[in-house]
């Protein structure tokens, strides 16, 4: 070890001692051809050597965003290490720098193993990358998306444009707003000019603006955007009333990012909106006159026609021996339209009465009001002998008071237009159906606040209540099955059965103000089924 020692020290202590060895031009027989060809050929290889690692750093020092800069800075220093191997080679021809020469080598070869291992660490990380063809396919596939992306943009905004509308995105920290091309035409100013916070508020209305600031703040402070409607003041002095909607974008942390939404003119909306407000309103008024009329006209008429009856009946009892052959006809006429008269009134006066306005729906068992209507009909259904089957209902969202009265007008009808040659039945059966099974659904869908999804589960998973009131009666053509539930239509002649026209009228006002249908078939002399559809849940009906 002493001997190693020692020889490392003379090594290094001689470093640059050219005595030991003489100029590589007197070892061996050198032509000046031959030499020189070695020196420049060594000295061609060392300036290229010397250079390249001059463009690596140079590369380097622009792109400081290079990936593997670690066996940038290695390649170039083993590259300068191999150069200087060949400087000094050709140096030697005059002065033998041997020492140095192998301290340059070792320190070349060390730098060469240290790049080698940091290409087996890259080479998986390298070959993951993507090929330049995937690049290209890459840029191809996100300049298509681009393209489309554009193309999606532009139908947003005429979208928005034929709504009335425009987005919007709001840079908290930078108090910078963009808006979308509908918003600038909205607010009626030109495209081009920037907008912030105080752009925004300066074309509020000045009625509105702490209101809307203090939206805006509770807004900020909760996280959570709740819609709201403003005026504001276009560039042309005209008002306009927008609807805001949005939503709050925070960081990983909860920090406020920014604000996106919506801005939509809804002026004429609101405008109509009001005006229907008046119109309803006026026709609530107007209703509510003609129940009054209707109550005072139908108390009015009553009072003579009572009298009439009164006093009819009293002329047949007490002057029945004077009123003989005709007279007691003519008088017996009197009290028959006298009653019929009287009937009239009574069911005009129910039909006036029945509303959608403000009646109370709530769940409602039909059994318990069909057992009510067939036991205030008890006598007249002993009298027919008729049978009634039933199966048993379930409950829905109603109005016990208007329900009644449709069992009961649908149950009179039956026993009234019953067929004199067989016994009377009536079937009452009932099953439960979703929207996509209605027969006919264009009059209930207009009740229902989700139309415009009719395609959709909320449709198709609305749950109906199918009701058939069967009977083995006289039937009606079914020409007239339209035609039976208008006011005062008559299929049969008052010599054969007693009716004023109205009742099939207030069914299907009934069923009306519940959201619903009624559907009549039948064939004349084999009895008639009315088929009641009713919404299960009134929820989302109105």
């Amino acid at each position: 070890m002493g001997t190693i020692f020692s020889q490392a020290v003379d090594f290094f202590s001689g470093l640059f001692d050219t005595n030991l060895w003489p100029p590589r031009w007197y070892c061996g027989k050198w032509t000046p051809f031959h030499g020189w060809l070695y020196i420049i050929s060594d000295l061609l290889i060392w300036s290229a050597y010397f250079t390249i690692p001059l463009i690596i750093f140079h590369f380097i020092s622009k792109r400081k965003d290079v990936q593997f800069n670690r066996i940038y800075i290695l390649f170039a220093a083993f590259i300068l290490g191999c150069g200087a191997t060949h400087l000094l080679d050709a140096i030697t021809f005059w002065y033998p720098l041997y020492r140095l020469n192998a301290l340059v080598r070792l320190m070349t070869g060390i730098i060469s193993w240290l790049t080698i291992f940091q290409l087996i660490k890259i080479v998986p990380t390298a070959l993951a990358l993507r090929s330049p063809k995937e690049l290209e396919k890459e840029v191809e596939q996100r300049k298509a998306a681009e393209e489309l992306l554009l193309v999606k943009l532009q139908q947003l905004n005429e979208a928005q444009e034929l709504a009335n509308m425009g987005h919007w995105e709001w840079d908290i920290a930078a108090d910078q707003i963009k808006w979308s091309r509908g918003l600038y035409k909205i607010y009626g100013i030109p495209e081009e000019d920037p907008i912030n916070f105080n752009t925004y508020m300066n074309m509020m209305h000045p009625e509105d603006k702490l209101q809307v600031d203090a939206v805006l703040k509770e807004n900020l402070q909760q996280k959570k955007f709740n819609e709201f409607h403003h005026r504001i003041i276009t560039t042309t002095g005209e008002m306009k009333i927008l609807h805001a909607k949005g939503e709050i974008i925070t960081d990983e942390v909860g920090n406020i990012i920014k604000l996106i939404g919506t801005g939509q003119d809804v002026t004429q909306f609101k405008k109509v909106e009001q005006e229907l407000k008046v119109k309803t309103s006026e026709l609530e008024d107007m209703n509510a006159e003609l129940q009054k009329f209707a109550y005072v006209a139908s108390h009015d008429l009553q009072e003579p026609l009572r009298k009439i009856t009164t006093f009819s009946s009293r002329l047949e009892l007490e002057y029945a021996e004077q009123l003989k052959g005709k007279g007691i006809e003519y008088l017996q006429k009197v009290v028959n339209a006298s009653s019929r008269m009287q009937k009239l009134i009574e069911d005009i006066l129910s039909f006036s009465t029945l509303t959608s306005l403000n009646i109370k729906m709530e769940n409602t068992d039909l059994n318990e009001i069909l057992h009510a209507v067939l036991s205030d009909m008890e006598i007249v259904i002993s009298q027919k002998n008729a049978k009634i089957i039933a199966d048993k209902l379930p409950s829905i969202d109603g109005n016990a008071s208007q329900l009644g009265q449709l069992f009961l007008n649908l149950i009179s009808n039956a026993v009234k237009f019953n067929d004199p040659e067989r016994p009377l039945e009536i079937n009452i059966s009932y099953s439960i159906i979703n929207g996509s099974q209605l027969p006919k659904s264009d009059i209930i869908r207009t009740h229902y606040k989700f139309a415009a999804l009719e395609n959709t589960r909320f449709w198709n998973n609305e749950q109906f209540c199918k009701i058939e009131i069967r009977d083995n009666g006289i039937g009606f053509d079914l020409e007239y099955a339209d035609k039976i539930f208008v006011l005062f239509q008559r299929l049969n002649t008052q010599a054969a059965v007693s009716g004023t026209g109205i009742g099939l009228a207030i069914c299907k006002k009934v069923t009306d103000n519940h959201h619903g249908e009624i559907l009549a078939t039948s064939e004349a002399g084999k009895g008639a089924t009315f088929t009641i559809i009713l919404p299960v849940s009134q929820q989302n009906f109105g």
